[in-house]
Protein backbone atom coordinates (compact mmCIF):
# COMPACT_ATOMS: atom_id res chain seq x y z
CA UNK A 1 0.00 0.00 0.00
CA UNK A 2 2.81 2.38 0.92
CA UNK A 3 4.61 1.52 -2.34
CA UNK A 4 1.49 2.45 -4.34
CA UNK A 5 1.25 5.83 -2.58
CA UNK A 6 4.95 6.56 -3.17
CA UNK A 7 4.68 5.62 -6.85
CA UNK A 8 1.62 7.83 -7.28
CA UNK A 9 3.44 10.73 -5.63
CA UNK A 10 6.46 10.34 -7.88
CA UNK A 11 4.18 10.23 -10.92
CA UNK A 12 2.46 13.46 -9.80
CA UNK A 13 5.79 15.23 -9.28
CA UNK A 14 7.03 14.10 -12.68
CA UNK A 15 3.88 15.34 -14.39
CA UNK A 16 4.17 18.75 -12.69
CA UNK A 17 7.81 19.06 -13.77
CA UNK A 18 7.14 18.66 -17.48
CA UNK A 19 8.00 21.85 -19.33
CA UNK A 20 5.24 23.71 -21.09
CA UNK A 21 5.05 23.74 -24.87
CA UNK A 22 7.64 25.97 -26.57
CA UNK A 23 6.55 29.54 -27.31
CA UNK A 24 7.25 30.79 -30.84
CA UNK A 25 7.59 34.53 -31.43
CA UNK A 26 8.21 36.50 -34.57
CA UNK A 27 10.60 39.39 -34.14
CA UNK A 28 12.46 41.96 -36.15
CA UNK A 29 16.02 43.22 -36.03
CA UNK A 30 16.24 46.72 -34.62
CA UNK A 31 19.14 49.10 -34.10
CA UNK A 32 19.82 50.94 -30.87
CA UNK A 33 20.53 54.13 -32.81
CA UNK A 34 18.35 55.19 -35.75
CA UNK A 35 17.78 58.26 -37.81
CA UNK A 36 14.02 58.39 -38.24
CA UNK A 37 12.30 60.44 -40.93
CA UNK A 38 8.86 61.74 -39.93
CA UNK A 39 6.14 63.42 -41.97
CA UNK A 40 6.43 67.19 -41.37
CA UNK A 41 3.76 69.51 -40.09
CA UNK A 42 2.18 71.63 -42.84
CA UNK A 43 -0.76 73.99 -43.22
CA UNK A 44 -2.91 71.00 -44.10
CA UNK A 45 -3.50 67.89 -41.99
CA UNK A 46 -1.93 65.60 -44.59
CA UNK A 47 1.16 65.65 -46.77
CA UNK A 48 1.95 63.48 -49.78
CA UNK A 49 5.11 61.42 -50.11
CA UNK A 50 6.53 62.57 -53.45
CA UNK A 51 9.74 60.53 -53.62
CA UNK A 52 11.52 57.86 -51.58
CA UNK A 53 14.95 56.32 -51.81
CA UNK A 54 14.36 52.63 -52.69
CA UNK A 55 14.11 50.47 -49.61
CA UNK A 56 17.28 48.55 -48.88
CA UNK A 57 19.52 50.99 -50.75
CA UNK A 58 22.62 52.12 -48.91
CA UNK A 59 22.86 55.87 -48.35
CA UNK A 60 25.79 58.01 -47.26
CA UNK A 61 25.66 61.06 -45.04
CA UNK A 62 24.07 63.92 -46.98
CA UNK A 63 22.12 61.73 -49.42
CA UNK A 64 18.48 62.58 -50.11
CA UNK A 65 16.11 60.03 -48.58
CA UNK A 66 12.55 61.43 -48.57
CA UNK A 67 10.81 64.22 -50.51
CA UNK A 68 7.30 65.43 -49.68
CA UNK A 69 5.00 67.40 -51.96
CA UNK A 70 5.65 71.09 -51.31
CA UNK A 71 3.73 72.87 -54.05
CA UNK A 72 1.96 75.44 -51.86
CA UNK A 73 5.04 76.03 -49.71
CA UNK A 74 7.18 76.70 -52.79
CA UNK A 75 4.60 79.23 -53.94
CA UNK A 76 4.69 80.86 -50.51
CA UNK A 77 8.49 81.08 -50.62
CA UNK A 78 8.45 82.68 -54.06
CA UNK A 79 5.78 85.17 -52.96
CA UNK A 80 7.76 85.94 -49.81
CA UNK A 81 10.86 86.67 -51.89
CA UNK A 82 8.91 89.06 -54.11
CA UNK A 83 7.33 90.78 -51.09
CA UNK A 84 10.70 91.08 -49.36
CA UNK A 85 12.34 92.54 -52.45
CA UNK A 86 9.49 95.05 -52.84
CA UNK A 87 9.72 96.01 -49.15
CA UNK A 88 13.48 96.55 -49.41
CA UNK A 89 13.02 98.70 -52.52
CA UNK A 90 10.38 100.75 -50.70
CA UNK A 91 12.76 101.15 -47.75
CA UNK A 92 15.47 102.47 -50.04
CA UNK A 93 12.99 104.87 -51.68
CA UNK A 94 11.96 106.17 -48.25
CA UNK A 95 15.58 106.67 -47.27
CA UNK A 96 16.35 108.51 -50.50
CA UNK A 97 13.20 110.61 -50.22
CA UNK A 98 13.91 111.34 -46.57
CA UNK A 99 17.46 112.44 -47.32
CA UNK A 100 16.17 114.73 -50.06
CA UNK A 101 13.52 116.26 -47.78
CA UNK A 102 16.02 116.72 -44.97
CA UNK A 103 18.50 118.33 -47.35
CA UNK A 104 15.80 120.67 -48.62
CA UNK A 105 14.72 121.57 -45.07
CA UNK A 106 18.34 122.18 -44.04
CA UNK A 107 18.80 124.47 -47.04
CA UNK A 108 15.67 126.44 -46.18
CA UNK A 109 16.86 126.81 -42.57
CA UNK A 110 20.27 128.09 -43.66
CA UNK A 111 18.59 130.52 -46.05
CA UNK A 112 16.27 131.70 -43.27
CA UNK A 113 19.25 132.11 -40.94
CA UNK A 114 21.09 134.24 -43.51
CA UNK A 115 18.01 136.36 -44.10
CA UNK A 116 17.66 136.75 -40.33
CA UNK A 117 21.24 137.99 -40.06
CA UNK A 118 20.58 140.48 -42.85
CA UNK A 119 17.33 141.59 -41.18
CA UNK A 120 19.16 142.09 -37.89
CA UNK A 121 21.71 144.33 -39.62
CA UNK A 122 18.95 146.38 -41.21
CA UNK A 123 16.99 146.49 -37.98
CA UNK A 124 20.00 147.74 -36.06
CA UNK A 125 20.14 150.97 -38.14
CA UNK A 126 19.03 153.85 -35.97
CA UNK A 127 15.86 155.73 -36.81
CA UNK A 128 17.86 158.96 -37.03
CA UNK A 129 19.47 157.67 -40.22
CA UNK A 130 16.24 156.49 -41.83
CA UNK A 131 12.82 157.71 -42.48
CA UNK A 132 10.17 156.52 -40.07
CA UNK A 133 8.66 154.35 -42.82
CA UNK A 134 11.97 152.59 -43.64
CA UNK A 135 12.76 152.10 -39.97
CA UNK A 136 9.39 150.47 -39.29
CA UNK A 137 9.79 148.37 -42.42
CA UNK A 138 13.17 147.05 -41.19
CA UNK A 139 11.71 146.21 -37.77
CA UNK A 140 8.83 144.36 -39.34
CA UNK A 141 11.24 142.49 -41.64
CA UNK A 142 13.30 141.48 -38.60
CA UNK A 143 10.24 140.07 -36.82
CA UNK A 144 9.24 138.14 -39.94
CA UNK A 145 12.78 136.78 -40.36
CA UNK A 146 12.83 135.61 -36.72
CA UNK A 147 9.50 133.82 -37.18
CA UNK A 148 10.56 132.33 -40.51
CA UNK A 149 13.84 131.03 -39.07
CA UNK A 150 11.99 129.47 -36.11
CA UNK A 151 9.51 127.81 -38.49
CA UNK A 152 12.34 126.38 -40.59
CA UNK A 153 14.01 124.98 -37.48
CA UNK A 154 10.74 123.31 -36.49
CA UNK A 155 10.20 122.06 -40.03
CA UNK A 156 13.67 120.47 -40.09
CA UNK A 157 12.93 118.69 -36.79
CA UNK A 158 9.60 117.43 -38.12
CA UNK A 159 11.21 116.19 -41.33
CA UNK A 160 13.84 114.26 -39.35
CA UNK A 161 11.22 112.70 -37.07
CA UNK A 162 8.94 111.88 -39.99
CA UNK A 163 11.81 110.27 -41.90
CA UNK A 164 12.87 108.27 -38.85
CA UNK A 165 9.33 107.00 -38.23
CA UNK A 166 8.78 106.09 -41.89
CA UNK A 167 12.12 104.26 -42.13
CA UNK A 168 11.58 102.40 -38.85
CA UNK A 169 8.10 101.30 -39.92
CA UNK A 170 9.40 100.08 -43.25
CA UNK A 171 12.28 98.28 -41.56
CA UNK A 172 9.71 96.46 -39.44
CA UNK A 173 7.86 95.53 -42.62
CA UNK A 174 11.10 94.22 -44.13
CA UNK A 175 11.80 92.24 -40.94
CA UNK A 176 8.29 90.76 -41.04
CA UNK A 177 8.79 89.59 -44.63
CA UNK A 178 12.23 88.22 -43.75
CA UNK A 179 10.80 86.24 -40.82
CA UNK A 180 7.97 84.93 -42.98
CA UNK A 181 10.44 83.91 -45.70
CA UNK A 182 12.66 82.13 -43.14
CA UNK A 183 9.61 80.34 -41.71
CA UNK A 184 8.41 79.13 -45.10
CA UNK A 185 11.97 78.32 -46.21
CA UNK A 186 12.45 76.12 -43.14
CA UNK A 187 9.15 74.39 -43.89
CA UNK A 188 10.30 73.88 -47.47
CA UNK A 189 13.61 72.46 -46.24
CA UNK A 190 11.67 70.05 -44.04
CA UNK A 191 9.99 68.68 -47.15
CA UNK A 192 13.30 67.18 -48.27
CA UNK A 193 15.03 64.98 -45.70
CA UNK A 194 18.67 63.91 -45.88
CA UNK A 195 20.66 61.13 -44.26
CA UNK A 196 22.88 62.07 -41.36
CA UNK A 197 24.59 58.70 -41.27
CA UNK A 198 25.49 55.82 -43.52
CA UNK A 199 23.17 52.85 -43.62
CA UNK A 200 20.35 51.12 -45.44
CA UNK A 201 16.92 52.67 -45.93
CA UNK A 202 13.98 50.97 -44.22
CA UNK A 203 10.43 52.09 -44.93
CA UNK A 204 7.97 52.75 -42.14
CA UNK A 205 4.49 51.28 -41.93
CA UNK A 206 1.05 52.82 -41.87
CA UNK A 207 0.06 53.15 -38.19
CA UNK A 208 -3.48 51.97 -38.89
CA UNK A 209 -3.22 49.07 -41.34
CA UNK A 210 0.46 48.12 -41.17
CA UNK A 211 0.94 48.75 -44.90
CA UNK A 212 4.44 49.73 -46.02
CA UNK A 213 4.95 53.38 -46.85
CA UNK A 214 4.97 54.01 -50.61
CA UNK A 215 5.43 56.91 -53.01
CA UNK A 216 2.17 58.78 -53.47
CA UNK A 217 0.64 57.94 -50.10
CA UNK A 218 -0.61 60.73 -47.86
CA UNK A 219 0.66 60.87 -44.30
CA UNK A 220 -0.25 62.82 -41.23
CA UNK A 221 2.33 64.84 -39.27
CA UNK A 222 4.71 62.76 -37.12
CA UNK A 223 4.07 59.51 -39.00
CA UNK A 224 7.28 57.53 -39.46
CA UNK A 225 8.06 57.40 -43.16
CA UNK A 226 11.47 55.77 -43.16
CA UNK A 227 14.59 55.26 -41.09
CA UNK A 228 18.29 54.74 -41.54
CA UNK A 229 19.42 52.55 -38.65
CA UNK A 230 22.90 52.02 -37.35
CA UNK A 231 24.45 48.67 -38.23
CA UNK A 232 25.82 48.31 -34.71
CA UNK A 233 23.99 47.64 -31.47
CA UNK A 234 21.44 45.32 -33.08
CA UNK A 235 18.73 43.59 -31.08
CA UNK A 236 15.48 41.70 -31.66
CA UNK A 237 12.12 43.29 -30.92
CA UNK A 238 9.09 41.03 -30.52
CA UNK A 239 5.53 41.55 -29.33
CA UNK A 240 4.03 39.02 -26.95
CA UNK A 241 0.28 38.46 -26.66
CA UNK A 242 -1.14 39.05 -23.21
CA UNK A 243 -2.11 35.39 -22.82
CA UNK A 244 1.54 34.33 -23.28
CA UNK A 245 3.23 36.93 -21.11
CA UNK A 246 3.34 34.59 -18.11
CA UNK A 247 5.60 32.25 -20.09
CA UNK A 248 8.43 34.78 -20.21
CA UNK A 249 11.05 35.61 -17.60
CA UNK A 250 13.89 38.13 -17.59
CA UNK A 251 17.22 36.70 -18.78
CA UNK A 252 15.40 33.75 -20.31
CA UNK A 253 17.33 32.07 -23.15
CA UNK A 254 15.82 31.29 -26.52
CA UNK A 255 16.75 29.77 -29.86
CA UNK A 256 17.04 32.43 -32.56
CA UNK A 257 16.75 31.85 -36.30
CA UNK A 258 16.74 34.52 -38.99
CA UNK A 259 14.48 34.11 -42.00
CA UNK A 260 17.43 34.86 -44.26
CA UNK A 261 19.60 32.22 -42.60
CA UNK A 262 17.26 29.33 -41.70
CA UNK A 263 20.16 26.89 -41.25
CA UNK A 264 21.95 29.03 -38.67
CA UNK A 265 20.69 28.97 -35.11
CA UNK A 266 21.85 31.50 -32.50
CA UNK A 267 21.09 32.00 -28.85
CA UNK A 268 19.15 35.03 -27.68
CA UNK A 269 18.45 36.32 -24.19
CA UNK A 270 15.39 38.24 -23.00
CA UNK A 271 16.77 41.49 -21.56
CA UNK A 272 13.73 43.75 -21.49
CA UNK A 273 10.02 43.12 -21.04
CA UNK A 274 7.51 45.94 -20.87
CA UNK A 275 5.15 46.09 -17.93
CA UNK A 276 2.41 47.97 -19.76
CA UNK A 277 0.60 46.36 -22.71
CA UNK A 278 -0.02 48.24 -25.94
CA UNK A 279 -2.60 47.92 -28.66
CA UNK A 280 -1.39 46.90 -32.10
CA UNK A 281 -4.19 48.18 -34.29
CA UNK A 282 -3.11 46.23 -37.34
CA UNK A 283 -3.42 43.00 -35.32
CA UNK A 284 -6.87 43.58 -33.89
CA UNK A 285 -8.13 44.71 -30.52
CA UNK A 286 -5.87 42.54 -28.35
CA UNK A 287 -2.95 43.96 -26.41
CA UNK A 288 0.72 42.98 -26.55
CA UNK A 289 3.86 43.40 -24.48
CA UNK A 290 7.13 44.56 -26.03
CA UNK A 291 10.04 42.17 -25.54
CA UNK A 292 13.69 42.85 -26.35
CA UNK A 293 16.20 40.06 -26.97
CA UNK A 294 19.93 40.48 -27.22
CA UNK A 295 22.05 38.09 -29.24
CA UNK A 296 25.63 37.45 -30.20
CA UNK A 297 26.38 36.93 -33.88
CA UNK A 298 29.26 34.50 -33.50
CA UNK A 299 28.93 33.39 -37.14
CA UNK A 300 29.33 36.95 -38.49
CA UNK A 301 26.16 36.83 -40.55
CA UNK A 302 25.21 39.81 -42.69
CA UNK A 303 22.38 41.24 -40.60
CA UNK A 304 20.51 44.45 -41.24
CA UNK A 305 17.74 46.18 -39.31
CA UNK A 306 14.32 45.20 -40.58
CA UNK A 307 15.14 41.52 -41.10
CA UNK A 308 12.68 39.07 -39.58
CA UNK A 309 13.59 36.45 -37.01
CA UNK A 310 11.94 33.56 -35.21
CA UNK A 311 12.41 33.15 -31.49
CA UNK A 312 11.68 29.83 -29.78
CA UNK A 313 11.44 29.86 -26.00
CA UNK A 314 11.06 26.77 -23.92
CA UNK A 315 7.98 27.26 -21.75
CA UNK A 316 8.46 28.12 -18.11
CA UNK A 317 8.65 24.94 -16.03
CA UNK A 318 5.66 24.44 -13.73
CA UNK A 319 6.74 23.72 -10.20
Amino acid sequence: MHQVIIAASLLLIASNSVAADPLLLTGQIKASSNQVFYAPKTNTWQVQVKWLKPEGDIVEKGDLVVVFDSGTIESNVEQDKVSLLSAKEQLQRLKNSGEHKELEASYQLKRASLLLEQARIDGAISVQYLSSYDYQKNQLGLEKAIITEAKQQQRLKQVKVSNLVAVNKQQLTVKKHQDTLIYHQEKLNNMSLYAQRSGSVIYGTHPWNGEKVFVGMTAQPAWKIAEVPSITGLYIEAWVHEVDISKLQQQQLADLTFDRYPDHQLTAKLTELSTQPEERKQWGNDVYFRAVFEFSDEENLILLPGMSAQIELQGVVNE
